[in-house]
């Protein structure tokens, strides 16, 4: 049994480290100049005959937030049933789907016409630029966008999701306006921990809150120590049988200095501002201005 356990490991190992090459090499520069869109979701099993071996044993289909291409020839592959349909979010902001039982898409017998997604006059906007800076990111550091795009599946606690955002750092203290936003006044528990160059959280094994009262009318700054200018995870936390434990409940925070912090506050909010609207329809959209916030972080 520890065989096939030690087996299985090595099996997926090998797998994470083709996928990480894979897109490396699919979005390498100047390739992710060439993406047109992400997928948002897909029902069906879909390919890119373009850019991938869709009869690959291993194969599982498109996943979401993979980047189309102009070169792109999405098809269905395997068990089809006409209900299929493949929802796409283009560079331009506009989101595009391709149903299968629409008399128009031809049953998808041939690959999708994905002209609709560019638009007769492409223009540069927010939203153009910040497609730019996650598709460059994707293709810098292709660990860091997977460990975002397998984000937007785990699930977040009530009463709901912080904000991710940038805080200032003054003195020993975050302000944290940017993160709680509109919440309700009251005592919160959180831990802040920095994060590595895999995105990943550098936590103690058992958590270490820090009490913090929260008024939207009267702002205070949390107290910290030992923090510096980059990039971290807040969790909130709850205390159970007098033991802390963090909760699936957290946000990224850039942590920046003034004038700094205020610049790259200013331009998060405009891209905020900008896909607010996505959320009901696309569950990546949080997702993909994480990835900004990365982007930020290494200007």
């Amino acid at each position: 049994m520890l065989v096939a356990m030690r087996s299985s490991h090595k099996e997926f190992t090998v797998r994470a480290v083709l996928w990480f090459a894979m897109i490396a090499a699919y979005l390498g520069a100047p390739a992710y100049a060439e993406v047109i869109g992400t997928v948002v979701r897909a029902q069906g099993t879909w390919c890119d005959k373009s850019h991938q071996q869709c009869g690959s044993q291993d194969f599982k289909g498109l996943w979401r937030m993979y980047p189309v291409h102009r070169d792109s020839k999405l098809v269905l592959v395997g068990k089809v049933n006409g209900r299929e349909a493949i929802v796409i979010r283009s560079r331009w902001g506009a989101l595009e789907t391709f149903d299968c039982s629409n008399p128009r898409e031809l049953g998808c017998k041939d690959p999708l016409n994905l002209g609709r997604l560019i638009p007769t006059e492409p223009e540069k906007n927010v939203v153009t630029a910040f497609f730019d800076a996650v598709l460059e990111l994707a293709a810098d550091h292709p660990k860091i966008y997977d460990n975002l795009r397998q984000g937007i599946l785990r699930t977040r606690g009530s009463p709901g999701p912080l904000s991710d955002g940038v805080v200032e750092l003054r003195e020993e203290a975050l302000s944290l306006q940017n993160i709680f936003g509109d919440w309700d006044a009251s005592d919160y528990v959180l831990e802040l921990c920095p994060l590595d160059d895999m995105a990943e959280p550098k936590c103690p094994d058992d958590a270490r809150p820090t009490k913090y009262s929260w008024d939207p009318r009267r702002p205070t700054l949390l107290p910290v120590r030992s923090v510096h200018t980059g990039l971290y995870r807040l969790f909130l936390c709850e205390i159970s049988s007098g033991i802390p434990r963090r909760t699936p409940n957290s946000a990224e925070l850039l942590v920046a200095r003034a004038p700094q912090s205020e610049q790259l506050a200013n331009d998060f909010r405009q891209v905020v501002d900008a896909t607010r609207g996505w959320d009901n329809t696309d569950s990546t959209a949080p997702a993909l201005r994480r990835a900004y916030l990365y982007t930020l972080a290494h200007r």
